[in-house]
This record gives structure tokens, sequence and C-alpha cells, in this order.
């Protein structure tokens, strides 16, 4: 690319990349794309061209179009480009879905694990998926997201740190994936923080109450991972002299794992709520972000409100703890967020404008 042709490239690319995110949207004619995005009809008719070229977009038929008369084409992201996949590993089951570029769900399957499922045996089946989702969609896979219910370790390269919640914590699932597919590894709750903060600028602390304990810190957008990767972790945090896990054992509300499933008896929220709100107190007292969202299986409103209400017993300024809407959607929509970023930045990357 010579100096005189870079210019007008790069504009070309900058105009193909608005048509693109419009298109990821919904369908549109040439003349919705110029309108909308204040583009002339030529530059608009060029963009979609070009998107078509490198097989990113494709004209439609509607069904809802009149058959008389000139029709006006409608233009499409065509999902035959490549697919995003996302392999989420919790204590209960393992999630496999797979979505286009804009973000349609494609594949979403849930295989139910059990406290006997080993970590070879998740691997098996994470490389079976990989390999099933592409046979049943028929198109590249252009970058894969896995989410872990386990400490990811940054120091010294990725690796998953396995717990003695599940014995299948620890399963490689990163590793199945072909060997040219970029591949973004991190823990759920992470992911599940990203998933909640979406595109709003602030702070948020995603709280997670299930098998394990967990918070994910979302600061200006960005999440907080720290030097080794594993800030979040929760269950190591001192109560005392003993760490969280070993009050909650005290307690009666851990024995391999939390025993979350006992939550649903008020009864046993003071011997849970205790150790715990300390903990989170002194992390929101620290921090002290704009924004406190819990998520997991063992949480209802009225528990969410009882935990607010301990947290406020203990902190100087008061919180409001929100309960998440996201649910089991959250890790995955995080991780496929993650895996749409990276494959979008390769795509641009690599675009050719001619």
């Amino acid at each position: 690319m010579t100096d005189s042709t870079a210019g007008p490239r790069a504009l070309a690319t900058l105009t193909d990349i608005r048509v693109f995110d419009y298109l990821c949207q919904a369908p549109a004619t040439r003349t919705q794309i110029a309108a909308d995005l204040g583009i002339s009809k030529p530059t608009a008719s060029q963009a979609i061209s070009r998107l078509q070229e490198n097989g990113l977009a494709s004209a439609i038929e509607r069904d809802n179009e009149p058959k008389r008369g000139r029709v006006p084409e409608h233009y499409a992201l065509d999902s035959g480009f490549g697919h995003l996949l996302a392999l989420c590993l919790q204590a209960e089951f393992l999630q496999v879905r797979a979505t286009d570029l804009a973000g349609k769900t494609l594949v979403d399957r849930f295989y139910p694990l059990t406290a006997q499922t080993t970590a070879a045996q998740v691997e098996q089946m994470g490389a079976r998926e990989i390999s099933r989702v592409a046979a049943e969609l028929g198109s590249p896979l252009l970058a894969g997201a896995v989410s872990q219910s386990a400490p990811v370790q940054r120091d010294g390269g990725l690796r998953v740190l396995a717990t003695p919640i599940f014995p299948s914590s620890g399963a490689n699932l990163a590793g199945q994936f072909a060997g040219g597919v970029p591949v973004l590894l991190d823990n759920d709750v992470n992911w599940m923080a990203l998933a909640e903060a979406g595109e709003l600028a602030g702070s948020l602390m995603m709280i997670y109450i299930g098998s394990g304990l967990g918070a994910g810190l979302v600061i200006d957008g960005a999440l907080h991972r720290g030097k080794h990767g594993t800030a979040g972790e929760l269950e190591t945090q001192l109560v005392g002299t003993a760490n969280l896990r070993d009050a909650l054992g005290e307690a009666g509300m851990f024995q391999t794992r939390v025993l979350w499933e006992k939550l649903a008896d008020e009864r046993n929220w003071p011997a849970f709520l205790s150790p715990f709100g300390r903990v989170l107190a002194n992390l929101i007292g620290f921090v002290d972000p704009q924004r406190v969202v819990a998520i997991g299986p063992g949480l209802t409103p009225q528990l969410c409100a009882a935990l607010e209400s301990e947290l406020n017993s203990l902190l100087p300024k008061p919180v409001h703890v929100q309960l998440s809407t996201l649910g089991t959607e959250a890790a995955a929509r995080g991780a496929l967020a993650g895996a749409r970023e990276l494959a979008l930045a390769n795509l641009w990357e690599n675009y050719r404008v001619r």
C-alpha cells in the first residue's frame, strides 16, 4: 500500500466497520444505511460491496416484502463467515454456546455434571462439542472463550488452579481448541462482571454465591484481575484468625463446597452472612464501588436484601446490593463478548479493501 492509497483505504475500512456494526443490529437497505449513518448512497453501496467481497454481508429476501415492482435489496450479516464459541464450566454443568458476529445464538446446550465427573471427562466433552458445533454450523471458528469456576492464574502463563469444590474444576478446556484459533480464558465471575457492566462506565463489584464464592471488579470499564489473575477470590480472605472457607465450615455452611442449598432456609442465613458479610464489607469499604451486584444459584431477592442489611451494619456509608437479572446467561454472555472483541480485532487488522 503506497502513501497515496493508505488514506483512502483506511477511510474505506472505517466506513465498512460502521456499516458492519449497523448490520449487526438488523438487516437494512442501502438507503436506510445511508440515511441512518449520514453517508451518501454511493458510499453505502461501496461499503456493502466490499463487505460482500470479504464474505461479511449478503443480500437477503424479506418475507413480508411486496413481490410486484422494484423491491430494494436488504442486506444482512452473513452468518457463514464464522462463529464464536464459549465453553462455560460450573460445578453443576458445562454450557456450550455459539453465536455469529452479530451475537445471534446459534447453539446453546447444557450438560449436567455430577460430583463424580472428572476433568478428563469434561475435556472430552469440550473437544467433542467444538467439533460438533463446527460440523453443525458449517462455518469456521473465529474465536473461542472459556469460563471456569476456578481461579485462573496469569503469571507464568495462563492456567486454571483446580479447587476442591468439584473434581472437574481444573479441566483444560482452553487446550481443546485447535492451535490456530484464538482463545480467551478467565474465571467465571470475571466474565459475569463484564457482562453486567456492559458498556457502562464507572465501577462495579459482582458478587457470586454458589458452590464457590467470588467477586469480580470492573473499574472504569476495565476488569481488574490483579498481578496474578486471582483478584476477587474470597474464600481465602481472613475472618479473624481463620479464612472464610474455614469459618463457613465451622458454621456448617461449607464442606468441599459452599452448601448454598441451605440458604433456602432463612434460619441458616446468620451463620452464612456473618463471616461472608465481614469479608465483603472490608472489600467494599476499601474499593467503594458505584454498583454492587449479586448473582448465583443461592440468591433470592430476600437473601439479597438480608446481605445488604448485613453489609450496611458494618459499613460507614450504605450500599445497595442489586440482584442481577442475567442468571445463567451471565458467564456465557461475558465470555462471548470477549471472543467477539478478539475476533473483530483480528478481522479488521487483516481486512482487505480493494
